[in-house]
């Protein structure tokens, strides 16, 4: 083979020893492999130990060993590939999207891979991507407009060679780095872009085109069997969310999608003017989209389990799909599809990884999108392996398969395009298509990457160098005598100087007028004067005194005046050393030069002059002395030391103030009276971001931020908040990110600062954090400690709720007194309403428990739900042979239950078609809600719902048989009113774009 070249070749190879009288009797390997030029050598390290051939391979069975007679028989099989795409069992490690498919990738910012499918497959229906690039954008901020971020992303997707970046646009989401580590649902984000971008096309001129593009019709409807009746009501849709449990393919599905439901015998449907008529109800299609999107309903509620599962089942779908039995009329065109993307899961119901195989035209080649990387794929990739179910195919017919054979990855979306519409949207573009201010935008960015790129690929050749002046220290306020990258304190603004590595410290030095003395400071260890290195390359001067600093060589350089011809001659005993004043009058340090000392056996003392005349303070002034080690370690010096004891060597920085001592009055700070006060406040500051609790934000209760100590008690912060926002300090109540959502705020203790209330919960103790939510209350946080707060509504007999009201009782409270709180906001009520009055706790809509007058509160949960109701006499009251039952409505599974459960009282030999009129009343339904409402018998833990209607029988009678205990429900399957997109378990919290 050639030792260079593009070359490949991909092989299985088995090798096998067996024994040459007993073909059962053998040990062997199997591979496949990729050889290139840079794997060309590919096998097994060993097959069988030496000393093994000659004993037996399983004693159990037989006698018999590899090697019988001195004689055994090597096999070897070998099948070489046709590698199709030309990418078979590639390793990716240098691999290039765009050389070999012409196409990039998305990077993923975490969990971003359902973003990036979704966008490649809108990013290839060109009419789409037209109708973005043309929405008016020139006036927009980038972070702030969806719009623009989203046409920055498909002109790079157009244009760029490498892979594309997506944080800008969901900062215009408004989401911050957690959203991006927070996995949603495809589906739903899909939805909520679609929704975003038609109220952004208003007005302009591609008003309408996502309506035109992927917009259809239903219509949902009960028909009459034996009288002219019919109601129906027409709805757009988006998508189409098709059953995969129990069915076998997508033309299965949308039989089942319209397939109808009987109304009759006591469920007859009551028609205007017709009374209760035989009927049935169902669902058909009125329009259907250009672009068809079809999500396969993979998650749902195990009844069983009591919790979400995937739905791994096999499940097919076609190259082509025709839809003209499910349209209500007979199209006078074929709505015929075919199959331009599949988007697939990998995972299970706690999470996974998303990726997009798709077809750009209908008569190219597949293409597989996984984040970053684009790569050719064969049809069987996106069918067969993409179908589910199990992976017993891949296993001969005498093997048995393992148990856990199941296949996690299978198709979650699937887009057709219609065929009348393809070439309509398959249209050409071109730079013409793109805003110009975008496309100058982009070229922009493109010329300053190209810099970039380039200056990256030649950094290499040269050694960036920081020069600091002694006039940039003379404006630096901090630690050191620069400030190069610390966010802590203002960056110092220095010379910066990029040269090539070879270049001597001499041709460096032409740029400097007079005496050069040039001296490193910032690996704070020594100070050397560099006059000696003139002719020393600057490479070379870097590794050995900026070593630490990467590639970059960071000099001091002090500029001497024209006639000045002296410079120190440094010998054994000899220092330099760099003075800083602070002066407590005006809470300032400044550096005031460099002091060469002849002798390090000399005292501290003997440069007493020096230093006040540097500082302009009269002789004989008493002064302390400091040496800046770090900035949370200014060590005081004695006066009476020698520098050689005090450990003071060259580059060292020594740091002096006044003895304010009797001089109190004149110090501007008190806090920071002294040098190593300041520098701890300077350490220890954090600049603090104070956020609203969430739905608590006004004009005056905003985002804001102050700069505090970290060592400030948790009083002291409270006081600065309150002093910022016109607050009572008292009243206020701060939570970490963590607490926020357990609605836990930070507890304070005499000893708390602020370092520990940031630091409050596991996740702000893994994570730094410089976040903090507030809240005012209405009373003292103080009287939280003997109260707490209750959520509680009003609920009148028609099951309307007055609030929610958030009542604050004492701990020990009754139900009596949290009833007694509650009448005091809802204000008068009618007389029948104050006779009998009852208390329940509710979680997640289900009926925890009544409380009677007397019961307390004290023990119930932070998610608890109150409700009072007014109890009518009806309802109170049970004859012989009646029971109770607790009612709750959901959507699809009782899981995702909504709305106010209530106790209801069911009546002896009532037929369900009157109980149902009465709960229909009591929920405060339409009429045609309560017809396509569904009912059901939910057993404590919900397990095995039973359908009211499937029973045949009276429900007092099913009742008496079930004996119902205290969480067993009556269940109402109906819509709530935010139910419009369910999301499954996999989407995470409800996906928002606040711009």
């Amino acid at each position: 083979m050639p030792k260079d070249g593009p070359w490949h070749i991909c092989v299985q190879f088995a090798l096998a020893i067996v024994n040459y009288k007993d073909e059962t009797c053998y040990r062997s390997a199997t591979a496949q492999h990729r050889f290139n030029p840079y794997e060309a050598d590919w096998g097994f390290n060993h097959l069988v130990k030496l000393n093994q051939l000659f004993i037996p391979l399983d004693p159990s069975k037989s006698d018999r060993s590899l090697v019988e007679d001195d004689k055994t028989v090597v096999i070897i099989h070998m099948r070489v590939l046709k590698d199709i795409t030309g990418f078979l069992w590639h390793n990716y490690l240098s691999y290039d999207s765009k050389k070999s498919t012409g196409m990039v990738g998305l990077r993923n910012q975490g969990a971003t891979c359902y973003m990036n499918s979704l966008l490649q497959s809108l990013y290839f229906i060109p009419y789409f991507r037209k109708a973005t690039f043309s929405i008016p954008t020139e006036h927009d901020l980038p972070a702030k407009s969806i719009p623009l971020a989203l046409q920055r992303v498909f002109y790079l997707l157009q244009h760029s060679d490498s892979p594309v970046g997506t944080t800008e646009l969901t900062k215009s989401f408004g989401w911050d780095a957690m959203d991006s580590f927070m996995q949603h649902d495809v589906q739903e984000f899909n939805r909520v872009l679609q929704e975003n971008l038609e109220t952004k096309m208003v007005g302009t001129t591609v008003e309408g085109v996502i309506g035109n593009l992927f917009v259809g019709k239903y219509k949902s409807y009960v028909r009459c069997l034996d009288v002219d009746f019919e109601s129906s009501r027409v709805e757009d849709f988006y998508d189409i969310q098709l059953n995969v449990k129990g069915k076998i393919n997508v033309t299965d599905s949308f039989q089942d999608y319209i397939s109808t439901e009987m109304l009759d015998g006591d469920n007859k449907y009551f028609a205007e003017n017709f009374g209760l008529q035989r009927a049935e109800k169902g669902v058909t299609f009125v329009t259907l989209p250009p672009v068809l999107f079809l999500q396969l309903k993979r998650f749902e509620y195990d009844v069983e389990h009591d919790c979400m599962v995937k739905i791994n089942d096999r499940y097919e779908y076609s190259e082509t799909l025709n839809l003209d039995s499910f349209l209500e009329q007979k199209p006078i065109t074929p709505q015929s599809y075919w199959l331009y993307g599949v988007l697939v899961h990998t995972g299970n119901i706690t999470g996974g990884h998303y990726c997009a195989f798709l077809r750009p035209q209908r008569s190219g080649n597949w293409f597989k999108f996984d984040d970053d990387r684009v790569t050719p794929c064969l049809p069987n990739e996106v069918f067969e392996d993409n179908f589910g179910g199990d992976n017993s195919k891949l296993y001969p017919s005498n093997v048995v398969v393992p148990k856990h054979s199941k296949r996690y990855t299978n198709a979650y979306m699937l887009i057709y395009m219609r065929d009348r519409d393809t070439d309509s949207i398959f249209i050409s573009l071109d730079d013409a298509d793109v805003q110009e201010h975008l496309r100058k935008r982009m070229e922009s960015e493109q010329i300053e990457a190209e810099k970039k790129r380039k200056d990256r690929e030649e950094q290499h050749h040269f050694v960036n160098i920081k020069v600091v002046l002694e006039e940039h220290a003379a404006k630096h306020r901090g630690f050191d005598l620069c400030n190069f990258e610390s966010r802590a304190s203002p960056i110092t603004e220095v010379l910066s100087f990029k040269e090539r590595k070879e270049n001597s410290l001499a041709d460096f030095r032409v740029g400097f007028p007079g005496v050069f003395p040039v001296s490193n400071t910032f690996g704070r260890n020594y100070l050397e004067s560099l006059c000696t290195y003139l002719p020393t390359a600057l490479e070379e001067i870097r590794e050995k005194f900026s070593k630490a600093q990467g590639n970059e060589l960071r000099l001091f350089v002090e500029i001497s005046e024209p006639n000045d011809k002296s410079s120190p001659t440094q010998g054994d005993k000899s220092i330099t050393v760099f003075l800083k004043y602070y002066d407590p009058t005006t809470s300032l340090v400044r550096y005031v030069g460099s002091i060469y000392i002849p002798n390090k056996t000399s005292k501290i003392s003997d440069i007493l002059p020096a230093l006040w005349k540097r500082a302009s303070l009269p002789a004989k002034t008493k002064l302390l002395v400091f040496e800046e080690v770090r900035p949370d370690m200014i060590d005081e010096l004695s006066l009476r030391q020698t520098f050689a004891k005090a450990e003071i060597s060259d580059g060292d920085i020594i740091l002096y103030q006044r003895d304010m001592t009797g001089l109190e009055a004149q110090i501007e700070d008190a806090t920071i009276g002294t040098a190593k006060q300041y520098f701890d406040q300077m350490h220890n500051r954090n600049t603090i971001v104070f956020k609203p609790k969430p739905g608590t934000e006004t004009k005056s209760r905003r985002e804001l931020e102050l700069v505090l100590h970290k060592k400030m008690l948790y009083d002291d912060v409270i006081a600065k908040l309150a002093e910022k926002i016109g607050g009572n300090p008292l009243r206020i109540q701060v939570f970490t990110g963590s607490g926020l959502m357990s609605n836990m705020p930070v507890r304070r203790h005499d000893k708390m600062v602020l370092r520990d209330m940031l630091n409050v919960g596991y996740y702000n103790q893994l994570v730094s954090s410089s976040v903090l939510y507030y809240e005012e209350l209405e009373v003292d946080v103080s009287e939280l400690e003997t109260k707490r707060f209750l959520t509680v509504s009003f609920v009148e007999r028609n099951g309307s709720e007055l609030g929610p009201y958030s009542l604050l009782v004492p701990k020990n409270a009754t139900a009596g007194d949290v009833i007694k709180k509650l009448k005091t906001h809802v204000g008068d009520l009618p007389v029948h309403q104050r006779a009998d009055l009852r208390l329940y706790e509710v979680i997640k809509h289900k009926i925890q428990k009544f409380y009677s007058n007397s019961d307390t509160v004290r023990d119930v949960s932070e998610m608890s739900i109150f409700y009072v109701e007014d109890v009518s006499p009806e309802d109170n009251k049970l004859r012989k042979g009646d029971a109770h039952v607790h009612v709750f409505s959901y959507n699809g599974n009782p899981t995702r239950a909504h709305g106010i459960p209530f106790k209801f009282a069911l009546r002896k030999g009532e037929l369900f078609s009157a109980t149902r009129e009465r709960l229909s009343a009591r929920i405060d339904m339409s009429d045609t809600d309560a017809v396509k409402a569904k009912w059901f018998i939910v057993p404590s833990g919900f397990a095995n719902p039973i359908p009211v209607l499937e029973c045949k029988l009276l429900l007092t009678d099913i009742l008496a048989e079930k004996n119902f205990g205290p969480y067993d429900y009556i269940g109402v399957d109906r819509p709530g009113k935010s139910d419009r997109t369910v999301r499954d378990v996999n989407a995470g919290k409800g996906i928002k774009m606040t711009n």
